[in-house]
């Protein structure tokens, strides 16, 4: 929602600032008038908004029509305006048909008479005839039915130029319908718990390490403070109502309320709390995906089969237009499904395309994986892919590696030349050698690594965040050999010896490092809303583990430096694909 008539200051700030004790229909409330001149005195004193721009409607002054008077006339401010609108006081929620309407109770408001309240609704829908780009709405009051929706996806970063160069509506509110909003109680001593936080949070405590503070960073820290005060009963939720950028709240300069080119900050793009809807329900199902695929029995002959990984294999050119079609004998199959009933639905061409012109998305390197690029669409599924064609005249082809994602969310990727190989034990000048299956040990693994956060890149387009099934297959794995351990001096500058190395010293033969099971398969369930470096670790350290043991590695994984954790993406890197 960028445009470019948006500017990347602020012309203007103005707020709109209600607090309401004195009730004439409902209970007395303390502190709620505290809070809102708590809130404008910080605005005016510390964050740039003039005092002749912040109204503040008190008690009696804050009847329905009042309100609604000066909200609506704020339909004369510009396009590069800001506005905060504060409300301090009670809420109620009624049951609708369609889920529950949230509602503001004005000083006059009659809890029996919906025509007194203020429907929520009623300041999202005119905020879009407000030409601000930005409106940030705050709610000390308990009420539900708040529309919140998901703004942009968390993980990454955005310049606070950008931000201010796209248009929001995003909300903060104390706590839902079913919990008690402290009327006192807060850190400052004349705030409640809410108010106390927030206004912690706008004179600094909310800020990032540069100093800049956004709604989405205050919403955070309110959030968490909140939710862990040990007086507190609620539980906020903040959200974008609708629009993708930021409302800017402080930078060092000041830059964000000057026309004059000061430094640009790179800002964290956080996770948002909206309210859950009543009809999300996230109960865990089982997975199908994996078992209809070919994957449910790693004792089965024809496990890790299917219409598409029967295509990997890679041609081979022998001179001039020779060339020998190689199927793949074993390979590497990656498996993601999601775990619970959370709607999920992808536009496939548009994610592919997404996906197909995606560039290096970070500098850790298990989080920057190089999708195919050559696309091929069914009714069902999505397939990046990378295709070897014969040049005999018969055009037959073979995929090296593919990635398989379909409507729901489950995901496949298969990878032939890049994990596995052969190996020509004995070969001389006059004796190509015997042939033996062998897979890449640090490449599986990185491969794993990668296709964790990848999944958690492809499902958060879908804003997906919970539950998710890993399984981890090496189709054909029997008598196969794992090589290709770290070669990085690692403890005590120790370092691990390769199979053939030790074969070839006479120090040992391969019968004993030979893969014993018909196919390797390990899975494992993990929760992408808490998937970090620390836990995908501890999840690669188990697969990395497990995937030893098959093959007699009676130590700690040899995929990492010897003695240590660390994992040689250097190598990994080096490795021809």
């Amino acid at each position: 929602m960028k445009s470019n008539n948006y500017q990347s200051f602020y012309r203007d700030s103005c707020a709109l600032v209600i607090g309401i004790n004195d009730y004439t229909h409902v209970g007395k409330l303390e502190i709620a008038r505290a809070d809102a001149e708590s809130v404008a005195e910080v605005l005016t004193g510390e964050l740039g908004f003039p005092a002749d721009k912040v109204t503040l409607l008190l008690d009696e002054h804050a009847t329905r029509a009042r309100i609604m008077e000066r909200f609506l006339a704020f339909d004369s401010l510009a396009e590069d305006d800001r506005l905060i609108v504060f409300f301090a006081g009670h809420g109620q929620t009624v049951s609708g048909q369609r889920g529950d309407i949230g509602y503001l109770v004005p000083v006059n408001g009659r809890l029996e008479d919906k025509s007194t309240l203020i429907r929520w609704g009623e300041l999202t829908s005119n905020s879009e005839v407000i030409p601000a780009k930005h409106i940030l709405f705050v709610m000390d009051a308990c009420y539900s039915g708040l529309a919140i929706q998901r703004g942009s996806k968390a993980g990454g970063q955005r310049f606070v130029s950008d931000m201010l160069q796209r248009v929001s509506r995003q909300v903060i509110t104390a706590g839902k319908a079913d919990e008690p909003v402290s009327d006192g109680g807060g850190p400052t001593g004349k705030n409640s718990i809410f108010t106390g936080h927030l206004v912690e949070g706008l004179r600094g405590k909310a800020a990032d390490e540069n100093g800049v503070l956004t709604a989405t960073g205050l919403m955070s820290y309110v959030y968490h403070k909140v939710a862990t005060d040990p007086h507190s009963n609620q539980t906020p939720h903040y959200g974008h109502v609708f629009g993708d950028g930021d409302f800017i709240l402080r930078t060092p300069d000041n830059g964000h309320l000057s026309s004059n080119k000061r430094e640009d900050f790179l800002i964290e793009v956080l996770a948002e709390r909206p309210e859950p809807l009543p009809e999300t329900v996230l109960t865990e199902i089982k997975p199908v995906f994996a078992a209809r695929n070919g994957y449910g029995d790693p004792e089965d002959k024809d496990f890790g089969r299917n219409d598409w990984s029967e295509r990997l294999g890679v041609v081979k050119y022998k001179g001039g237009s020779q060339s020998e079609v190689v199927t793949a004998t074993h390979w590497l199959a990656l498996v993601a499904e999601p775990v619970s009933n959370q709607k999920i639905d992808f536009d496939l061409l548009s994610l592919a395309k997404s996906l197909r012109s995606q560039s290096k998305q970070s500098e850790k390197p298990f989080e920057d994986f190089r999708f195919p690029s050559q696309l091929l669409t069914t009714a069902r599924s999505m397939i990046l892919y990378e295709g070897d064609h014969s040049d005999d005249g018969s055009r037959t082809e073979r995929w090296k590696k593919f990635v398989r994602i379909d409507p729901g969310g489950a995901i496949e990727y298969c990878e032939f030349t890049g994990a596995a190989g052969t190996y020509y034990a004995g070969r001389t000048n006059d004796n190509e050698g015997t042939p033996m299956k062998v897979f890449h040990y640090i490449q599986v693994i990185g491969l794993v690594w990668k296709f964790l956060f990848t999944v958690k890149r492809i499902l958060r387009e879908a804003d997906y965040e919970a539950g998710v099934r890993i399984v981890v297959n090496l189709v054909k794995a029997k008598d196969s050999v794992l090589v290709g351990f770290s070669k990085t001096p690692g403890l005590e500058n120790q370092f691990w010896r390769q199979p053939f190395d030790v074969e070839a010293a006479g120090g040992g033969s391969l019968q004993n490092w030979r893969c014993r099971d018909l196919h390797f398969q390990a899975d494992f369930q993990c929760s992408l809303s808490t998937l970090g470096e620390a836990e995908s670790k501890k999840l690669i350290a188990k697969c990395a583990h497990k995937l030893g043991l098959a093959y007699n590695h009676q130590s700690t994984p040899r995929c990492f430096n010897h003695g240590t954790e660390i994992f040689p993406w250097d190598q990994f890197n080096a490795h021809p694909d």
